[in-house]
């Protein structure tokens, strides 16, 4: 209840009347190119059209590309571009502020056919022409708005087909693989720190590559582009899925200031002008928050004391009319501590680790863009990518002190398992893109030089009661493990190079483009030379309705906890999958889009654990997916805007240790997502998200009761029999968000309300073992309901 009179008041204060004159309207800016070779397209039509009213406003580009619409109303806008020879562009949620220049850039994708009227739209910035038709991108707005987010962009990937996420954490699957099986880019970067709170250790605390908080502050996120699979040769290092993030780049126009402050703590953004050179714009973005208070207050002391920071800085600078430069920093340092205070806390002693982490991690990028010749562009990108991190377990024994708990006097055994991670990669990147007689090229180079200081040390012999029933014991009738430092303890110091280049080409034959790609990869870590064939194929079926096939191979790097963990492991090799896709898109009116693909994923070489004494792991694993994605999108017109998106698949894995088949640890057969958002005026934003998903594969087991015969020291151990043969029970839960926006004089007041799991259904992703009860407990997302206030000045 809190928080919703706390939101309440916010309105309240909203709903005062303003006592400063209205200023004149605001400018809504920008500037349209070719999106392969960055030239700007003179004499396109642009129309700026009222969300809220049947009313047009139409202009022609400037031989520059430019163009910009003065003195606008505040309130909401679409902009669409046309012009002969390229495929329509069309951006929704303009949002026009008086006294403030909006800037809204576009580039236009070549149409390579002949037919007089297509009602496929690209977005703004950055549209897959070509490819599988569920390639999707997000805009700004789009990624504020949704329902259950707070503006987290990987909370809000579930809108699109083929994308499981709970709201729990901040991560998504896809098609049945793993969060740690996405490629992931920073403004064209591989990054993949992208979270905080991802746990190397403590067992099923880590949940396969998603922590609780994205390093991004809400609104950082200018676009995101997604591909579930058929991806260009351009890109590899994983093999699930494609998410490409650009940060949004600072206003050159109109400086702003937004500030918000909460309970856990606050941030400060600036995004305008630099006022060091009048060519460049910045974004820069600092927070900080301590949730330790925050759990104080509404009573989970249990979970411990995250600490965690994030800034980001970008530039962009235009040099002149053909170079253009852009600097990008990002520093995400983060403290998580749990002790014996917190275990007390916990409602029967049920979580009873001690744990210590401290992570830092940064990136570094500078890009130079640069439009060679005619038609031809030129993209160079160098980056440093550094992380270092700490983790140490430790093990609490409340229940052996007595009734009376004093925290000094709890048996504790510190720092039992310690875990250092450092790695840094300094990279170049350069794409050449430029058409041709034929169509468009592609092509470019990738060097990495990797450094990579792995140590894991245990202190002592360590009992643990969850195993598998083929787990080493020394006895067979043992009913529980022990891990020994001398199965445990590895150290991992590697320094090597990896080298990519890759060649795509998009032949045009009228309604019918074939691109065909080819990528090679030396990995110096695993000794492998990697050739890896792509291949997709379009056809535009008439002026709303596109078909396309796509196929290809595409290798995973080994992840390099898996490689430190075990002197053998140094041997492990890239995974492999091949993939084939059929799609079809067709527009019924043109804001509603049906899309459907179906797909087939064989997968080889995978790597599996072995024994859980010890860290050792092969590349024994096999497997296949299949399913199919449909979606149905209508876009904002007419106040409102709603999307349907369900999957079907299946997904198998085999170990090949004599066990058979089982299902994917991420696999869920059946994923369904509904949204809908309305927005009645330019103050107003209402929007909802029902999701419903399978329940996810856990295995089967038996409980093993006083494994010690010893009723001082009652203890049960959880013995794995079967793999991934139970299911969890069916998620499902609804997200409501409502936003609220008013002008003040010369300040922007923007508050929201971001409530997940609505009606408060006790959704189970996971199950820990509490071996002093014998029962499995479960961490559930009750009612969350998220309060923001946000200043712009």
């Amino acid at each position: 209840m809190f928080v919703f009179r706390a939101w309440a008041l916010c309105l309240a204060l909203l709903f005062t009347p303003a006592q400063a004159q209205e200023r004149p309207g605001g400018v809504i800016r920008g500037t349209i190119v070719d999106s392969l070779s960055g030239r700007s397209i003179s004499e396109a039509e642009v129309t700026l059209a009222d969300v809220d009213k049947p009313t047009m406003i139409v202009l022609t580009t400037e031989s520059d590309g430019s163009f910009a619409f003065t003195r606008v109303p505040e309130g909401l806008y679409t902009l669409g571009v046309t012009r002969p020879g390229y495929l329509d562009a069309l951006e929704i949620d303009v949002r026009a502020v008086t006294g403030r220049t909006t800037r809204t850039d576009f580039q236009m994708a070549r149409q390579p056919l002949a037919l007089d009227e297509i009602l496929v739209t690209t977005k703004a910035v950055g549209a897959t022409q070509f490819g599988s038709v569920t390639a999707t991108r997000l805009g700004r707005e789009e990624i504020r708005r949704g329902a259950g987010t707070a503006g987290d962009i990987f909370r809000g990937l579930d809108v699109l087909p083929g994308i499981a996420n709970t709201g729990e954490f901040s991560n998504f699957t896809v098609r049945g693989r793993g969060p740690r099986d996405n490629l992931i880019l920073i403004d064209g970067i591989p990054f993949d720190k992208v979270v905080h709170f991802d746990r190397s250790l403590g067992e099923e605390e880590d949940i396969g590559g998603g922590g609780r908080f994205s390093i991004f502050a809400p609104n950082i996120i200018g676009g995101a582009e997604f591909q579930a699979g058929g991806w260009e040769a351009a890109y590899s290092g994983r093999s699930g899925s494609l998410l490409k993030l650009d940060i949004a780049e600072g206003n050159p126009d109109t400086p702003v200031i937004s500030a918000r402050v909460d309970i856990a703590g606050g941030e400060l953004t600036y995004d305008g002008p630099s006022y060091v050179a009048s060519n460049t714009s910045v974004l820069l973005s600092a927070r900080y928050f301590d949730f330790g208070n925050l759990f104080k207050v509404i009573g989970q002391k249990d979970i411990g004391d995250p600490e965690l920071a994030d800034v980001l800085f970008k530039s962009v600078t235009d040099l002149n009319d053909r170079h253009s430069v852009s600097l990008l920093a990002i520093y995400s340092p983060e403290d998580y501590s749990r002790d014996v205070e917190n275990v007390l806390e916990s409602d029967d002693f049920e979580d009873t680790s001690i744990l210590t982490t401290e992570q830092d991690s940064m990136l570094l990028g500078l890009t130079w863009n640069w439009l060679v010749g005619n038609e031809g562009r030129l993209t160079n990108a160098v980056f440093l990518r550094d992380s270092d991190k700490t983790s140490r377990l430790g093990e609490a024994f409340p229940d052996l002190t007595g009734v009376e708990q004093d925290p000094e006097d709890v048996l504790v055994r510190e720092n039992i398992l310690n875990l250092t991670e450092n790695e840094r990669e300094i990279g170049w990147r350069v794409d050449y893109a430029t058409p041709t007689p034929w169509g468009s090229l592609s092509l470019g180079a990738r060097y990495s030089r990797i450094e990579l200081d792995f140590d894991t040390r245990l202190e002592g012999d360590w009992i643990r009661y969850v195993y598998d029933q083929d787990d080493f014991r020394a006895d067979s009738s043992q009913k529980f493990v022990v891990l020994t430092p001398g199965r445990i303890d590895s150290a991992f110091i590697a320094k090597e190079s990896r080298v990519s280049a890759y060649i795509d080409h998009a032949f045009f034959f009228g309604d019918l483009t074939l691109r065909p790609g080819l990528r090679f990869d030396r990995d110096g870590l695993s000794g492998e030379s990697l050739w890896s064939p792509r291949l997709s194929v379009d056809w535009q079926a008439g002026s709303a309705t596109r078909m396309s096939a796509t196929t290809g191979i595409f290798y995973q790097t080994p992840r390099v906890l898996d490689l430190a963990a075990d002197p053998t492991n140094s041997q492990l090799e890239n995974e492999r999958t091949k993939q084939i896709s059929l799609g079809l898109e067709h527009y019924l009116t043109p804001d509603l889009k049906l899309a459907g693909e179906v797909y087939y994923q064989d997968l080889d070489n995978l790597i599996v654990p072995g024994d859980a004494t010890s860290g050792v792991a092969f590349n024994n694993g096999t497997g296949d997916s299949a399913g199919i994605d449909i979606s149905v999108q209508k876009r904002m017109s007419n106040e409102w805007s709603t999307s349907l998106a369900y999957s079907y698949s299946r997904a198998k894995r085999d170990d090949n240790f004599g066990e058979g088949e089982y299902d994917a640890d991420f696999h869920r057969p059946h994923v369904l997502t509904l949204a809908a958002s309305w927005q009645p005026n330019d103050r107003w934003a209402v929007a909802a998200k029902w999701k419903y998903a399978t329940g996810r594969p856990t295995d089967g087991f038996i409980i093993n009761a006083d494994i010690f015969n010893d009723p001082n020291n009652l203890r049960f151990s959880k013995e794995i029999t079967t793999n991934n043969t139970e299911r969890l029970r069916d998620f499902h839960a609804l997200n409501l968000r409502i936003d609220y926006r008013r002008r003040i004089g010369g300040v922007s007041v923007i508050t929201f309300l971001d409530v997940i799991n609505a009606y408060g259904r006790t959704n189970i992703d996971s199950l820990e073992f509490d071996e002093r009860r014998g029962i499995n407990v479960f961490g559930d997302l009750s009612v969350f309901p998220q309060i923001g206030l946000k200043l712009e000045f």
